[in-house]
């Protein structure tokens, strides 16, 4: 598996790292150094931490060595022997110490069963001297989590409400009286509700089924809705707001973790998170013309600002890309067909033409990226999944009714909701598979947004 993340420290040449073997032989063989690294290990703090399929683990440790020659580390995830190798990051450090590091890892392998897996750390210094550090964590596989379908329906009184479907069994709770709202998105036990007029986004307890926290903004101001769009934040449990005036994320209490503004007359459209840089798409009514910015959600450090030559229909996160081109972040148009974004530079490169025929859609949320080397939109009535490369190529799925809205997934697979005249349709599409699965459940017409809950 490989993490959705991309450090700078991972990146290193295989001449870099013959270098740093030669030297652990060198001084290793004088004796003058035979102390271990110390390694502390800060997240998890113990063992037992419950992780599950489509989670993000983040591993945050520390070292320190009693000479300044730098070495390697290596963090690895370990099958139930507690020596198999699953998955593992690797970086070189300088100096005598690790400062605090944190090492995300997406836990979206479909193959991996059910177990109590090991997380190891392992720091060698330039001598040869190993530490290390353990926990163990228990793992749940995709397959034996339990699948809740949930979707936002608009009633005829003005209020919203959450229907719950238990594992496609069509038996189905009601939660009801909800402010009116129109988008939906999970994260950690918390449902969020965008609402259809006010600035606000209702946020959820699962278990409750009641509105336990709030997060609206005083500044967003323009046409309605004024909450735009809500996506599950990914990174970590939490939510991104694009609103009428910007963009917030906020944990699943409601509680601030960044927040940007859009200059007038620049509103935005959407927003992508490629690796821990947030990207917004935004549009200037007055002249039609586009544009993106982005941050880095880390440091807070603000990328370039990249103005667009044409209008997109769309734009995918594509961190994973090989096309030969730097970029993580890809525009889909009918006039350039699909073109890269470099967001930490500027550049832009217009790779090839779109596959398919027919009009694209205009629905600025029927695109986006997939598996991150591929992305997926519509044109005329197929559903469109294209390889990221200098050559169209990919495969093309004619569908019924109309695709309202295709929301991307941590793991990296697509959920599809369908309109299908007289009902709709929640389908959700793995990376890993040829075409969408489709669910049994038949969704009611005046659903607004649903969710697949996967614990």
């Amino acid at each position: 598996m490989s993490p959705i993340f991309s450090l700078a420290l991972n990146r290193f040449t295989a001449k870099a790292l013959s270098a740093v073997c030669i030297a652990f032989f060198l001084v290793g063989c004088d004796g003058r150094d035979k102390e271990a690294p110390n390694v502390q290990l800060i997240t998890p703090a113990f063992d037992g931490l419950d992780a599950q399929y489509g989670d993000f683990l983040f591993v945050q440790f520390t070292a320190t060595d009693n000479q300044a020659d730098g070495g390697i580390w290596t963090v690895e995830l370990r099958k139930g022997d507690g020596v198999s190798v699953r998955t593992s990051q690797i970086g070189l450090w300088q100096g005598s110490e690790i400062d605090t590091l944190i090492v995300p890892f997406a836990l979206n392998a479909s193959s991996w069963p059910t177990e109590t897996m090991t997380l190891a750390v392992i720091v060698d210094d330039a001598a040869g001297n190993r530490g290390a550090a353990f926990r163990d964590f228990d793992y749940t596989a995709a397959a034996d989590l339990p699948n809740l379908l949930v979707a936002l329906t608009e009633e005829t009184d003005g209020t919203s409400s959450l229907l719950a479907f238990e594992n496609e069994s069509g038996e189905v709770t009601t939660a009801s009286n909800f402010p009116l709202s129109h988008d939906l998105a999970y994260a950690d036990g918390t449902f969020a509700l965008a609402d259809a007029e006010a600035a606000t986004v209702h946020l959820v307890n699962r278990e409750t089924m009641a509105v336990e926290n709030a997060w609206n903004s005083a500044q967003s101001t323009g046409s309605l809705p004024l909450i735009k769009r809500v996506h599950a934040l990914g990174l970590q449990a939490g939510f991104t707001i694009v609103h009428a005036s910007g963009i917030a994320v906020i944990n699943p209490s409601g509680a601030l973790l960044f927040e940007r503004f859009s200059e007038a007359p620049w509103t935005p459209v959407d927003v992508r998170f490629t690796g821990n840089t947030c990207v917004l798409w935004e549009k200037n009514d007055a002249t039609s013309a586009h544009r993106l910015r982005s941050w880095d959600f880390v440091t807070g450090a603000t990328g370039p600002l990249i103005n667009l030559a044409v209008e997109p229909t769309g734009i995918g996160s594509v961190p994973t890309q090989s096309s030969g081109s730097n970029g993580s972040v890809v525009l889909v148009s009918e006039t350039t067909g699909l073109t890269l974004v470099d967001v930490g530079t500027g550049t832009m490169v217009d790779l090839c033409g779109l596959i398919g025929s027919g009009t694209l859609s205009t629905n600025a949320y029927a695109t986006t990226g997939f598996g991150g080397n591929e992305v997926v939109f519509i044109r005329g009535s197929q559903l469109c999944r294209q390889d990221i490369g200098p050559v169209s190529t990919g495969s093309n799925l004619p569908f019924s009714g109309e695709i309202l809205d295709m929301q991307p997934q941590a793991d990296g697979s697509v959920h599809l909701l369908f309109d299908q005249g007289a009902t709709k349709q929640f389908a959700s599409w793995n990376h890993s598979d040829a075409a969408p699965s489709e669910n049994e459940i038949t969704l009611p017409i005046n659903t607004k947004a649903v969710w697949l809950v996967n614990d």
